[in-house]
């Protein structure tokens, strides 16, 4: 019995063995000589697909493409500039002459009229030598009237009655003087409208030709931008302008209502206007104004996108599909492009209406090269 169980485990021993390394070493064997089989097949395949093939034929890639027809349309090139909100009747006024602040009679934000009261300048000089020439003028006046009447009854002498009417008139021509000075101590609004800023205080000395208070009328306003002197041949007055206020939140259209065709020899541009009509409430001078304006415009344009325009050198060119013997063929074509905006370029020459541009698939094409079109736009 016991030499039954110690040959039963000598043959198990024995089994695990043959299952160890060799056996792995036998499997690598056998997976090689699969894989030589496999390669040899292949090598056959081949031998026999190039036997079928027309000797001396040149195998080319094929490429897959997307193509789009060309055809005639608008395109419209716009430029971007900031511009700012200004009023035509912005007025700054200020004192006629020099003398110290008085009475100031109105706050900013307060509505005026034109002719209405701003402030006054202290003319209490002016007010005495005004009182003094007019009892001057009652004694000339009572004096002239009395020589007047004895003139008129031949009594007297010329002399004296001509001295009289002489004094009598001096007087007056000095009153008027001296009430256009007295005038020239109050400041005016020019203007109706809001007064938007008060520069003076009540006791300090204002200067002539100095601004004291500042008045602006809302209900004409427009816009103004300087533009390069490049654009002056190219904006034109009712050109269309899409004008964005930022801080309000406003969007609208304009047309171009002035053109400078002077250049400013300091900064190199020209000046543009346009009108903000009154229905556009809520906009104040001097907010900033984005205008994006159209200075180029044709109505039969040929145009392609701009990425599929490619550059070598000096040398623009495009990609263009064409079908020769039921095969689309791709042709490299030269071309001369004009302006581009949103993605879009303009193309002047080498490209004709009805035409296949290659829009995907362009970079590595060659020209001549056959194509798969996936998909025609």
């Amino acid at each position: 019995m016991k030499n039954s169980k110690y040959w039963v485990l000598l043959g198990m021993g024995l089994i695990l063995a043959a299952c160890g390394p060799r056996n792995e070493e036998a499997q690598l064997a056998q997976l090689e000589r699969q894989r030589d089989a496999l390669t040899e097949k292949i090598e056959k395949l081949k031998q026999e697909i190039a036997q079928k093939e027309v000797p001396g034929a040149k195998r080319e890639k094929v490429m897959n493409v997307k193509i789009s027809r060309v055809e005639k349309e608008l395109f419209q090139h716009f430029i971007q500039v900031q511009g700012t909100v200004e009023s035509d009747n912005n007025v700054l006024v200020a004192p006629q002459s020099f003398g110290i602040v008085k009475k100031i009679h109105v706050n900013a934000g307060n509505r005026v009229t034109k002719g209405q009261l701003l402030a006054e300048l202290d003319g209490s000089i002016l007010e005495s030598s005004i009182a003094e020439v007019e009892n001057g003028l009652k004694l000339a006046v009572t004096i002239f009237e009395r020589q007047q009447r004895l003139w008129d009854k031949n009594i007297g002498s010329e002399i004296e009655f001509l001295q009289a009417k002489n004094n009598k008139e001096g007087m007056e021509k000095r009153l008027e003087t001296l009430d256009e000075q007295y005038k020239m101590t109050k400041i005016f609004s020019p203007l109706s409208g809001t007064v938007d800023e008060v520069l003076i205080k009540e006791g300090e000395m204002a200067a002539a030709g100095i601004g004291a208070v500042r008045v602006v009328q809302l209900s004409n306003l427009k816009i103004k931008v300087d533009l390069s002197e490049v654009y002056i041949s190219q904006i034109k007055k009712n050109d269309l302008v899409r004008v964005s206020i930022p801080v309000v939140g406003r969007e609208f259209n304009l047309r171009v209502d002035a053109v400078s065709q002077v250049i400013d020899p300091d900064n190199r541009t020209f000046q543009v206007e346009m009108k903000i009509p009154k229905s556009e409430t809520g906009i104040k001078p001097n907010m900033l104004s984005v205008l994006t304006i159209n200075d180029y415009t044709s109505h039969e344009a040929l145009r392609v996108p701009l990425n599929i325009v490619q550059e070598t050198g000096t040398e623009k060119f495009i990609f263009v599909a064409e079908q020769k013997n039921g095969k689309w063929i791709a042709e490299r074509r030269s071309v001369q492009t004009g302006k581009n905006y949103n993605n879009w370029i303009e193309v002047l020459s080498g490209l004709q209406e009805g035409e296949h541009v290659v829009t995907f698939g362009y970079q590595n094409l060659a020209d001549g090269q056959n194509l798969a079109v996936v998909a025609d736009q």
